[in-house]
């Protein structure tokens, strides 16, 4: 069996996965009084560094500011969304961007001649897990449990102009879709009745290498019966992706975040 015939058995085992606790979920949704969901918009101030290496030479090493990045963000989407019926539960977090931007050079050999480029980018992570609160009331420790999807997708144009005149025009598209098998465990702690201390960290291994995000946080609670948290804490998480044996690629995400949970 070929690497990709295994990568599209794992893609199916855990998207059945996936798809049986959804079913759960459905099913759960079936006695909504006992349920308690949240949302939870938020805003990830992330820097971005790449890094890729062939036979121990350095092909890229960039790192782009969070103010670079905003300045070419088409669109984008942060939010997460958890259910808990006592004890057991579930999460997920959904991080989609989509990036364009245009450059042009002109060729001084050439007068009049003009190459144009434009590319967009998109980014999506969705994590799909199982959640299991001792305590059953979201304090302590937490485990969670489920699958990773990272999906990257690319579109590049190239076109040529000469006096004002477009001679030519070439398009590439490439969409690249990884999903892991992930763990992870959360912990919060009351400071004071309003306050909490937090911290999560995750790994996921499958199609990457391996995945892994950690981060702490502080919470505040407000608004009627507690229904409001605004929380401000800091992640980072780093992509590894699974390349051929002499070269490694590694993706940095890190940067504050802040978020507002909402009990419905």
């Amino acid at each position: 069996m070929n690497t990709r015939q295994m990568n599209t058995g794992r893609r199916q085992a855990l998207s059945r996965a996936v798809a049986a606790a959804i079913a759960t979920i459905a099913a759960g949704t079936a006695q909504a009084e006992e349920w308690h969901w949240s949302v939870t918009p938020y805003l990830w101030a992330t820097d971005l560094e790449v890094d890729a290496t062939l036979s121990d030479r350095d092909l890229v090493n960039a790192d782009i500011p969070f103010d670079d990045l905003v300045d070419t963000l088409e669109s984008g989407m942060f939010v997460r969304a958890e259910g808990m019926l006592g004890r057991h539960g579930m999460a997920f977090d959904l991080f989609n961007v989509e990036l364009a931007d245009s450059h042009a050079m002109e060729f001084p050999a050439l007068p009049g001649s003009q190459l144009a480029l434009e590319t967009e980018i998109g980014m999506t992570i969705l994590d799909v897990a199982g959640v299991f609160n001792p305590n059953g009331d979201r304090s302590g420790f937490s485990m969670l449990y489920g699958a990773r999807t990272i999906e990257q997708r690319n579109d590049v144009e190239l076109a040529l102009n000469f006096a004002g005149t477009n001679v030519g025009t070439r398009s590439f598209s490439a969409t690249d879709t990884l999903v892991d098998g992930l763990v992870g465990v959360r912990y919060s702690r009351s400071l004071s009745p309003k306050l909490t201390y937090g911290f999560a960290a995750d790994v996921s291994t499958g199609d990457t290498e391996l995945t892994w995000s950690a981060g702490p946080a502080l919470g505040y609670t407000f608004g009627e019966n507690d229904r409001y948290r605004l929380t401000g804490g800091y992640r980072k998480m780093v992509i590894d992706f699974d390349t051929a044996a002499s070269m490694d690629a590694d993706l940095t995400m890190s940067g504050l975040l802040l978020a507002i949970r909402i009990d419905l």
